[in-house]
Order: structure tokens, then C-alpha cells, then sequence
């Protein structure tokens, strides 16, 4: 293993599922000095006091330090001190950090999950043996501990962990007063970590002071959001595109009333969310007022930090792919009691029955009761609760009325219901579902998870079920109005179901190609929740751009959906432009339409299955109509992005009948 990747594995905090919150140059100063170790006990450079000498030119074959090595083979004015290039690599140590991430990963080291959240892999932990970073650790602990003299490579492994100012993270306050002396006597044993000290503390001055020399932000009115056409239509990821292309990828919006609000777009703003946002921003203050209103003080949206990650990781199994093929028998059933219900000659109004039927589904899988017949009223309460508590459209005595208390109160019954199913002898040999993860994270940490927050938890399902019909009914309209795509999915379909239900493996990226890119494409011209709030709790520079502590910025992180840099023509529905061959949204920042960093969506592996399955069980049973025929899907933005109500289909032929 190399000594980046042991510095990587030393610093990761399994609580926070990332790096502990070091200092980032000094960060970046210990992951640069790394590469430059790890090459030197590849022989292929020497180092002194004085300079940085090339050995060796001849690539070692590591995509890690290969690059470095190519760069100081080919400098110029040379040779340079250790320090020279130490500071000259540590800004590429965000890439180098994910690098290294990968590559455990790639060992089977690593785990990524959701999020941009890191921890051992399961074969790590239920090994017999002691997995690497905690080797690593004890034998850091039992050099601290001792007289015993460290080998060069262990001497510098704790120089760079020093330089990184992390000790007072792996020991307890004793611990490391007691073995302060020690490491410093053992840091200065070698050069590297001297010298990456050196780097870390004469740079410190230079890094602070960089942040002062930052652009003023461009400020735009009101009136100049209210003239774009794409406001006109309600797209929000077009017009903070189209805004992005005028005032650049950070710019301040002024409000009618209350703050000023900075908005950022564009790709290196969504790879600076997803790599420094858990550093600067929190979700805590904007969605507060969202909770209390279900009578909870901490939930999955609002946690940030370790919190979040212990949160995801209790209910992450539950919202896996994996345990969607477990139940798949179920969802097929699920999908055909509503088919069942569609007659040759019926129009329907798109939301209200796709609503409908994904809720039935989703909550059947997920807290184990059908509470489809509390999806209107649901959906109408947690719409102004947006309305009023986050996006403050509305002022809050509306959640007051009381219509509204009678639909709080039916909340509970709804949580009172799958409490009932969930009881010991209710759950008798049924597989685990979401609701089963949070009473065991309730009855083993109470504290963590009280009883108050558990009301917005078991109702988050539901929630999700609407966002997932919104977008079934954009797919719906994008299908039955190409009639060239419809007749390739059908095709598909036709062929999954040829010889009854398919099972998991049947779902291959071949089998369900077509069906595939066109939910990609959907989903990037008609992304479900376009933008994010967030609030800046450190001062942070985005693309030059100072942001203070206070700030609420709004990240439109599908903004690059419609720049033709990264979608050429991005107007056009074109299902090619996922073909492995152009890839387009591979392109670093450029797809964005479940979230961004820590807050990434949980589930979105399971809510993409589930909706082709959805899919193609349509196609496979109806040829659909828009009703009346040439509507022109309209927009509705507000909370989040839906077809307006006027979206209708017509079942103008049932192709193969809804049996079972």
C-alpha cells in the first residue's frame, strides 16, 4: 500500500464517513508531500536540504504518481527544494484526494456511498484480521507509546500526520499532550515531514490572504429574473442557466422582502458542492421551520455532518436497489391493482392517478401500509409547508387553519397505522423495510432519534412518491409524444414480459437500453427538485467569489442541464446523448438532477428502477394519448417542478391485458 493511501485511511473518520476536518492546506500540503515520499522510496527521486533530485524518469506505472513524476522530469529552472514542490502540487489535492478515495475503493478497501460518504467495505470489517487503517493507527500509537525507532517510512507516515495537525483527532487530550514531544522528535527524523511542516506554516500566511483578493459579486434585480422567458414557462433549471451564461456562475439576487440571496451555476460549481460543500454549507436553518411543523427537531434532510451520515447509514439498506429485487414480486403486484383500473376510451388526469400509484407502491415497500388515501391531503400539507417555512411564499398562519390541523392530525393516524404493521408478530417473517431501520434506530438510540422526529421519517416515503410520479408523468408526455421512442420501449417491455414477470437479472443495461437513456433524458430537461438552499456557516471562495458566513445561497445544480457546452442544442429531447460514446453527462459537474454532495438522494438507485419498472409495465400493457391531443406540456415550479394539472392521457388501446 502506498503512503498516501495509508494518510488517507489514517484520516478518515468512520463517524463522518470523510476526512477529518483538518485545515485544508495543511491538508493538501501533507497529500502532496505524500506523493513525493511514495516516489522516493520508489527510488525514483532524492531529496536533501537543499533540492529535489530526479532519479529515474522511467514511469512506475501508478496513475497517482506517474503525473507528478512526468511534472518534475520536465521542469524547468530546476532542481527545486522539497518545498517548492509540495506547495506547487498541493492545489490538485482535491483530485489527488479523490483519487485516492477510488482507488481503496477499487482494493475493496472502501465503500462509497451515497452522498460522497467513504467507509470500510464490508469485506474489510468482517475479516478476521485487523483491517489496514486501524493496523496503521496501533502501529503508529505503539511508535508514540515507545523509545522504538521508527523505519523511514513510518517516520514519515507521522511527520505528515502531524503536518496535518490531525493527532488531536486520533487521541484522546491526555494522550496527546503526553506524546506531543514524541512527535515532534520523530517528525523531525526525516525531511519530507520537516518540509511539509515548513510548507503547511510559511503558506498559511499567503493561503488566508488569497481569499481578500476575490471579485465583488454581480448583483441582478428582481425585474431582470421576471423578463426571461424561461421564467415565463417555469423552468428553473433554464433560467438559472440562462443566468449563469449573463452574470457568471455566483450572483446575488435581490428580494422583494427579507435578505439578499446568492445564487451559483454551473459545473465547477456543482464539483465545489460535492468536494468543499460539507465544509461551508449546512441545510439546518432553511429547513428548521419544515420540521417543527411535523413536530420534529432532527431530520435526514436537516442533519449535516456525522449526524447525517449515522442517519443515511441506518436507513440506507432499507433504500437500496438490492432490497427493491428482493420485493420485486411485490411491486409488480402493486402496479397491476392500479393498471387493473385502466379501460379502453378512460382519460385521466396525469398527477392525481400517477400520484396514486406510485404512493400505493412505494409505501406498501417502505412502512408496509397503503397510504394512497393520504396522498392528496399529504401532498396538499407538506406543499404549503414549503410554500410557507422555506421558500416564505406564504406567511405562516396558513399552517394554522383549521383545515390544515385536520390534515396534521391525519398525519398521525398515518404514523399510528404503521406503527400497528410493525409490531413483532405483524412483521413475522417479512422482509426488513424502511420503517423496521428507524423503530430499531429508535428503540437501540433514542437520543439520537426520538420519538418526536419519527412522524416526518416515516412520512419522507410518500413524500418521495410524489416526486416520483411528477416525474413518471413528464416521461409519460415525453413517450406517447415520440412516437418513435414509444414503439423502441414497447419493444423492450414486450420482450422483458414475453414470458411472464422478469426477475432482477433480466434488467440488464442491454435489456432496458432505450428505456434507460430516455429517463436520463427526462430526467435532465425535467429534473424534479432543481435547485437547493443552503447556508454558509465558513467563509468560503467559489470561482473567485468571497462568500461570508450568513450568506444563504441558492445552488442550481441542474443549471448545467441546459448549457450547450455540456449538451449541445440542449433544447432537444435526444436519448443518444447517453450512449457510452458521448457520455455527455459524465462530463465533471455536469448532471445534477439528484442533489449534490452529503445531500445527494439517499435512494436513487431504487426510485430509478422503480420508475422503469413503472415504465415499461405501461408501455407493455397500453398504447396512451395526450388528451386533448397537441397540448403543450406546461410547468408548474412551485414547490417543486410538475406537469400543471391540465396534463390528461387517454388509454386508446390496452395491448395486453392486466392479469393477476
Amino acid at each position: 500500500m502506498k503512503l498516501v493511501e495509508d494518510l488517507v485511511l489514517s484520516l478518515l473518520n468512520e463517524e463522518s464517513g470523510y476526512m477529518e476536518q483538518v485545515a485544508g492546506w495543511n491538508l493538501a500540503c501533507a497529500l502532496s508531500g505524500a506523493i513525493l515520499a511514495d516516489l522516493a522510496l520508489q527510488y525514483r527521486i532524492d531529496m536533501d536540504m537543499e533540492s529535489l533530485t530526479l532519479l529515474d524518469a522511467k514511469p512506475t506505472g501508478d496513475s497517482l504518481l506517474d503525473p507528478v513524476l512526468a511534472d518534475i522530469a520536465t521542469a524547468e529552472g530546476g532542481p527545486h527544494t522539497v518545498q517548492y514542490w509540495v506547495e506547487k502540487k498541493a492545489p490538485d489535492s482535491d483530485g489527488l484526494l479523490e483519487k485516492v478515495l477510488e482507488e481503496l475503493t477499487a482494493k475493496g478497501i472502501l465503500t462509497r456511498a451515497s452522498g460522497g460518504f467513504w467507509s470500510l467495505s464490508q469485506k474489510v470489517l468482517s475479516a478476521s484480521k485487523q483491517p489496514a487503517r486501524e493496523a496503521t493507527r496501533q502501529r503508529i500509537i505503539q511508535i508514540l507509546m515507545t523509545d522504538e525507532i521508527p523505519a523511514p517510512r513510518e517516520a514519515i507516515l507521522i511527520g505528515l500526520i502531524n503536518a496535518s495537525d490531525a493527532f488531536h483527532f486520533l487521541f484522546p487530550p491526555e494522550e496527546y499532550k503526553a506524546a506531543r514531544e514524541r512527535i515532534k522528535f520523530i517528525s523531525n527524523m526525516d525531511l519530507v515531514g520537516r518540509a511539509v511542516c515548513d510548507a503547511a506554516i510559511q503558506s498559511q500566511l499567503q493561503f488566508s490572504l488569497a481569499s481578500q483578493a476575490t471579485k465583488p459579486i454581480p448583483r441582478l434585480k428582481l425585474r431582470s429574473l421576471l423578463t426571461k422567458q424561461s421564467f415565463r414557462q417555469g423552468n428553473s433549471a433554464r433560467i438559472f442557466a440562462d443566468l449563469y451564461q449573463e452574470y457568471g456562475p455566483v450572483f446575488e439576487l435581490r428580494m422583494p422582502v427579507g435578505k439578499p440571496l446568492v445564487a451559483m451555476a454551473g459545473n465547477a460549481v456543482n464539483m465545489w458542492v460535492n468536494r468543499r460543500g460539507r465544509l461551508h454549507l449546512i441545510t439546518k436553518n432553511y429547513i428548521s421551520g419544515l420540521e417543527q411543523v411535523f413536530g420534529a427537531q432532527r431530520t435526514l434532510p436537516g442533519m449535516d455532518g456525522a449526524e447525517h451520515f449515522r442517519m443515511r447509514k441506518a436507513q440506507r439498506s432499507a433504500m437500496s436497489r438490492s432490497r427493491l429485487w428482493e420485493r420485486i414480486d411485490e411491486l409488480y403486484g402493486a402496479v397491476r391493482g392500479a393498471l387493473r383500473e385502466w379501460k379502453p376510451g378512460d382519460t385521466f388526469e396525469s398527477l392525481a392517478v400517477l400520484r396514486r400509484l406510485m404512493t400505493v407502491q412505494t409505501s406498501q415497500l417502505s412502512v408496509g401500509v397503503d397510504a394512497s388515501h393520504y396522498m392528496e391531503e399529504l401532498l396538499e400539507f407538506k406543499d404549503l409547508a414549503l410554500l410557507t417555512h422555506v421558500q416564505r411564499v406564504f406567511p405562516k398562519f396558513m399552517l394554522k387553519t383549521p383545515r390544515m390541523r385536520r390534515i396534521r392530525k391525519k398525519i398521525d393516524q398515518i404514523v399510528v397505522e404503521i406503527k400497528t404493521a410493525h409490531t413483532v408478530a405483524q412483521r413475522s417473517g417479512k422482509p426488513r423495510d424502511l420503517a423496521d431501520n428507524l423503530f430499531s434506530l429508535h428503540n437501540t438510540d433514542p437520543q439520537f432519534f426520538p420519538q418526536k422526529d419519527m412522524t416526518f421519517a416515516l412520512t419522507m416515503p410518500l413524500i418521495t412518491a410524489i416526486y416520483m410520479a411528477n416525474g413518471l408523468s413528464f416521461m409519460l408526455y415525453n413517450l406517447v409524444t415520440r412516437p418513435d421512442i414509444y414503439r423502441r420501449v414497447q419493444s423492450e417491455a414486450d420482450a422483458l414480459f414475453a414470458n411472464g414477470d422478469p426477475q432482477p437479472g433480466q434488467y440488464s443495461q442491454q435489456a432496458i437500453d432505450v428505456t434507460y437513456r430516455f429517463i436520463m433524458e427526462t430526467l435532465r430537461l425535467y429534473p424534479a427538485v432543481p435547485l437547493q438552499l443552503r447556508d454558509v456557516i465558513n467563509n468560503c471562495v467559489v470561482e473567485g467569489y468571497e462568500i461570508p458566513v450568513g450568506t444563504r445561497v441558492l445552488i442550481a445544480s441542474t443549471a448545467p442541464h441546459y448549457l450547450a457546452e455540456n449538451y449541445p442544442e440542449p433544447l432537444r429531447f435526444d436519448i443518444d446523448r447517453h450512449l457510452p460514446e458521448r457520455a455527455e453527462t459524465e462530463k465533471p459537474g455536469a448532471w445534477g438532477s439528484f442533489g449534490l454532495g452529503t445531500h445527494t438522494c439517499l435512494g436513487k438507485r431504487w426510485a430509478e428502477m422503480q420508475i422503469a419498472v413503472n415504465l415499461l409495465m405501461i408501455a407493455h400493457h397500453f398504447d396512451l394519448e395526450v388528451s386533448p391531443p397537441g397540448y403543450r406540456l406546461q410547468l408548474n415550479p412551485f414547490p417543486t417542478n410538475a406537469p400543471r394539472k391540465k396534463l390528461k392521457f387517454r388509454v386508446r388501446a390496452v395491448r395486453h391485458p392486466v392479469e393477476g
